[in-house]
């Protein structure tokens, strides 16, 4: 976990995140690391659908855009940790990533 800490970067992507049983939220992250994100959007601060709560699964696309990063969207599973006000904190997980997929993702601690 030190690990994951050390490599941790403030970065803003566009994401949104799609819950089974609930609508999909779009944001921004504020920072990331290997093992969670944490991502910002008023979606969770006005009424609606189900808002997702700790422990709910689903998939984040972050859509990655930049000078020296290529173009792409990648599709990560995640799970909820936890949800203060507008702020959502992800766990997510790599593991499923393709290797260009995840040579992508390393790019991003790497500026």
């Amino acid at each position: 976990m030190a690990q994951a800490h050390a490599a941790r970067r403030e970065l803003r992507l566009a994401c949104r995140i799609e819950f089974s049983g609930s609508s999909t939220i779009s944001g921004n992250t504020r920072d990331l690391s290997p093992v969670d994100v944490s991502l910002q959007s008023a979606a969770l601060l006005t009424p609606g659908p189900r808002r997702p709560k700790p422990g709910d699964r689903g998939v984040l696309t972050l859509t990655i855009r930049g000078p020296g990063l290529p173009n792409a969207l990648l599709k990560i599973p995640c799970r909820v940790a936890f949800i203060n006000g507008n702020i959502l904190n992800l766990q997510i997980t790599t593991a499923g990533l393709d290797t260009r997929q995840q040579e992508t993702f390393d790019l991003l601690f790497q500026r």
